[in-house]
């Protein structure tokens, strides 16, 4: 994608949340990821997503990625107070406009003495997709992302689990009517990672705007 003018500037056209935009992203985490140390069984969510980060920044392979990436990123109103604190933000260095953040949630997670939880309510509540929702972390933006790392390594389960919380939380998530948890229009953008790999979408009617939500659940490891 041709981003800028021959005298430098930001081409008239240029939209970050274009799909060329979008699928660079998503194709740049799904292998990013497959390329990654896999988490550990109880590694915690953020320590995952500074690997995850450290390997979008500095393995050669992304090199030419033309973002700026920040993990844990803090969002600041004018007198400094913390709005929020973004997982995963990408940057454009060529806008001035938006960036596109992914939220991201452990998924089946074991805990000490056998027990999982499967944490599909975490993932779909205030603390995950409700952040965008709520305007909190995508003000004005049509775009955002959740990042689902599934522990076991099952991401059919966790699709499975994740469409029924979501339908079920339909009214307070703001979904389109016509919209679900289904296989993304840029699923083809995240088939160089792990097999097992999937990327979804919602679409949400907000008070200010449409937003369209990816869903990508990556597998932390081989599945049984």
């Amino acid at each position: 994608m041709k981003f800028t003018t021959s005298s430098g500037q930001l081409a008239a056209e240029f939209n970050p949340f274009g799909n060329d935009y979008l699928s660079e992203i998503l194709e740049a985490v799904a292998v990013a990821w497959s390329r990654m140390k896999p988490p550990k069984l109880r590694e915690w969510e953020d320590d995952i997503t500074f690997r995850l980060a450290g390997r979008l920044q500095n393995d050669p392979t992304f090199s030419e990625l033309p973002y700026d990436i920040v993990p844990q990123y803090w969002l600041l109103d004018l007198n400094g107070q913390r709005l929020g604190r973004l997982d995963l933000r990408f940057k454009h260095r060529h806008s001035q406009r938006d960036y596109f953040a992914f939220e991201s949630k452990r998924l089946h997670v074991s805990y000490p003495g056998g027990s999982i939880s499967p944490e599909y309510a975490v993932y779909a509540g205030d603390a995950g997709m409700m952040a965008f929702i709520e305007g909190q972390y995508s003000k004005n933006l049509a775009s955002a992302g959740m990042l689902g790392y599934v522990m076991d390594g099952n991401t059919t389960k966790a699709w499975d689990g994740l469409a029924v919380r979501i339908e079920e939380r339909r009214d307070s998530l703001c979904l389109r009517a016509t919209s679900k948890l289904a296989k993304s229009t840029l699923a083809q953008a995240v088939s160089k990672g792990l097999t097992g790999t999937h990327l979804g979408e919602t679409l949400h009617d907000l008070k200010t705007h449409a937003l369209r939500v990816f869903h990508m659940l990556l597998p932390a490891a081989t599945s049984s």
